[in-house]
């Protein structure tokens, strides 16, 4: 309510302010009015409060429309390292694995791709733009296209020439950042080979 009210005032000092400045006898006039609760101050309270409401009930993470689906589909296994007290590798960093991703995947990666914006698409019938991305994740169809994909990498990975181009994309310098370290881009190997293999055997 606090909040409404001060919106409230400053809406009607900006409306009496001249030069960025508002008089006494205004700011008396206004204080007079809120203490008064006039028809026409109930009405604002009352559109004030429900575009607070609207504003804060919006769901947090809504996926939008520029967003790449399966790029943060294949960062979802090592996201909880990009932030927070036990981050190995910044997001800045991210543009190294997309290019990864491109050398492990080639041409299937314009597949999966489409494939994760018609599995948006559908999940925005029902949901419209209230859908999040944790709802993604968790539908069946997403969890299905990260076990195929993590398939696929986990077998490049594994081999020599995946283990070259990991580490030739992967400790890259990024504009003003340094190399990343070799312990560092190995934890987040291991995390995608840990989740490959556990999605692998739940199936």
């Amino acid at each position: 309510m606090a909040m409404i009210v001060t919106d409230v005032i400053m809406t009607l000092a900006r409306e009496k302010a001249e030069d960025d400045r508002v008089s006494l006898h205004d700011l008396e006039r206004i204080a007079a009015l809120i203490c008064g609760g006039s028809m026409v101050l109930d009405a604002a309270y009352i559109r004030q409060e429900e575009s607070c409401r609207k504003f804060h009930q919006l769901p947090k993470g809504n996926v939008g429309a520029r967003s790449n689906p399966f790029h943060r589909l294949m960062v979802r296994p090592f996201e909880h390292l990009l932030t927070g007290d036990g981050m190995v590798l910044q997001r800045d960093y991210l543009p190294n694995y997309f290019e990864f991703l491109g050398h492990a995947l080639e041409k299937r990666l314009d597949a999966f791709e489409r494939h994760c914006r018609t599995i948006i698409q559908a999940l925005m019938v029902v949901h419209g733009n209230n859908l999040t991305w944790d709802q993604f994740y968790a539908d069946l169809r997403t969890v299905k296209t990260l076990q195929g994909a993590l398939k696929l990498l986990r077998a490049y990975l594994e081999g020599p020439e995946g283990q070259r181009v990991w580490h030739g994309c992967m400790m890259r310098p990024v504009g003003d950042l340094p190399q990343p370290s070799v312990g560092q881009v190995n934890h987040i190997r291991q995390v995608l080979l840990e989740t490959a293999r556990g999605l692998e055997a739940a199936e």
